[in-house]
């Protein structure tokens, strides 16, 4: 085959170079837009505030008083964005949600925040005796709220 001429066997080496380098741009391109996906902030965020012994619903719990904001362009349920976890003796305990009640005035974790919107957001948790609770938070936050004085 000459340079630049078909071949009778339907290749051509200048065709086949030339879909090499479109290749190789498509590729570093998508590699390019992969790494400033990873930049983004997240829409949700929480910031914690403060953690005591409550009775709510004839029960001993931990409450978790927190800030969440609602950083995206819809309507949001903390819970379905947000993971927190608490812990006692190194075992996990479980969340209640009493819905519709607040506590202490914060709503709770399963309230609708509006989009743009920081709001006070309570998660509570069964205690299983009064050791320390520590809890972690999707953001890789941990925080331990000691519930009885020694």
């Amino acid at each position: 085959c000459r340079l630049g001429a078909g071949c009778a066997h339907g290749y051509s080496p200048i065709g086949g170079r030339a879909m090499k380098k479109i290749l190789s741009i498509l590729c570093a391109a998508m590699m390019v837009l992969g790494l400033t996906a990873c930049g983004t902030e997240s829409q949700h965020t929480i910031s914690y505030v403060s953690g005591e012994k409550v009775n709510v619903v004839d029960r001993d719990c931990v409450a978790v008083y927190t800030q969440y904001t609602n950083g995206s362009d819809e309507t949001a349920i903390p819970a379905d964005y947000i993971t927190v976890k608490a812990f006692q003796n190194g075992a996990e305990i479980p969340c209640i949600v009493p819905t519709g009640e607040k506590t202490n005035g914060y709503i709770q974790c399963d309230s609708s925040v509006q989009s743009g919107v920081t709001a006070d957001v309570v998660w509570l948790f069964q205690l299983v005796d009064d050791s320390t609770v520590t809890v972690e938070f999707s953001d890789g936050t941990k925080v331990e709220i000691p519930l009885s004085e020694k």
